[in-house]
């Protein structure tokens, strides 16, 4: 595989033994795990360092976002994806899985069904189930190696029951990237169905294929941003899920402040080094995702040559996008 002088890809680090959630469930057995959205590379050296930094002030003490920290969210989708984001539409959270629930309970109290892609990780249908309401699928297609929302049953999907839309994109599992077009269609029959869209793009900064690109949800039109809920972190691309922290992106005052209330009592504090290391991924951690990028495209290009020399195997490379970008095997 490619190797990069700057960031140790290639070098192995024993997870035995340190409470891994990936590695301890299949602990003394010889299995290598595959199942969960976690990489085995170090983090970039622009988040070691800062929470270093941060460790040596040695006071842990509650935390709260200030302005500034919210600002780099906002700066963020500007360079990242020419996207226009205030700083007051920042909500932080412990993790997207709570902002779901989140979002189903404020937006959904008087409506029996939330809408969710019949295929998308696991807490797509539990958690409307946990929340009381009925998980109402929506038809997936596979076309040309992408898994996504069908589009044509979608515009005939009876939706008066609901209120909320799940939607997750990339695709997971898949890895599908939805285009300008795709969206719009989607926004548009949210807008006929009086629907808010939760949009979790947590994992926007793994895109492989270099002509592809993130669009995201709340840049699409007026409407969208108006009745949408926009979530991501930098966890999935940098690593650093373990230190529990996310943010959502609510532009419209009443359905930010209805999510806002619903944390009462339920969703704490994001812990310090939580904010420390991702805003030191938002403001200097470019040059280390492009590199993983670039290692991880390198990865899924030698396992489709491989693969193609078995018979009856077809591989995906949108679905490695997603299989590489949690395992991180290096070939050499």
């Amino acid at each position: 595989m490619q190797k990069n002088d700057d960031f140790e890809f290639d070098k192995i680090i024993e997870r035995h033994n340190t409470n891994s959630l990936k590695w301890e469930k299949y602990a003394l057995q010889d299995i290598i795990p595959l199942w969960v959205a976690d990489t085995d590379f170090k983090v970039a050296p622009v988040i070691q360092a800062a929470i270093e930094a941060r460790k040596d002030h040695a006071i842990y003490g509650y935390t709260r976002a200030n302005q500034q920290s919210n600002q780099m969210v906002a700066d963020y989708y500007q360079v990242k994806y020419g996207c226009h984001v205030k700083a007051e539409w920042v909500v932080w959270i412990p993790g997207v899985v709570a902002s779901l629930s989140l979002a189903i309970r404020s937006l959904s109290k008087h409506h029996d069904q939330v809408l969710t892609p019949d295929i998308a990780y696991p807490y797509f249908h539990s958690t409307p189930l946990a929340s009381g309401k009925q998980d109402n699928h929506l038809a997936m297609s596979y076309d040309q190696g992408r898994l996504r929302v069908d589009l044509e049953a979608l515009e005939n999907h009876d939706a008066q029951a609901a209120r909320v839309m799940l939607f997750c994109n990339p695709q997971n599992p898949g890895g599908a990237v939805y285009t300008q077009s795709e969206l719009e269609r989607i926004d548009s029959y949210c807008e006929t169905n009086q629907l808010v869209l939760v949009s979790d793009e947590i994992h926007a900064d793994i895109i492989l294929d270099e002509d592809k690109f993130h669009v995201p949800y709340l840049s699409v039109s007026n409407h969208a941003l108006q009745n949408s809920i926009t979530l991501g972190a930098a966890s999935k691309a940098f690593n650093i899920a373990g230190l529990a922290y996310s943010w959502a992106v609510i532009a419209n005052p009443s359905i930010r402040q209805d999510f806002v209330n619903e944390m009462h009592g339920i969703v704490s504090e994001i812990n310090p080094f939580g904010y420390t290391a991702t805003l030191a991924a938002l403001a200097h951690g470019e040059p280390w995702l492009t590199a993983m990028n670039i290692y991880l495209r390198a990865n899924r290009d030698y396992l489709i040559a491989e693969f193609s020399l078995l018979p009856d195997i077809n591989m995906s490379p949108s679905s490695l996008h997603f299989w590489l970008g949690w395992t991180c095997l290096s070939y050499n």
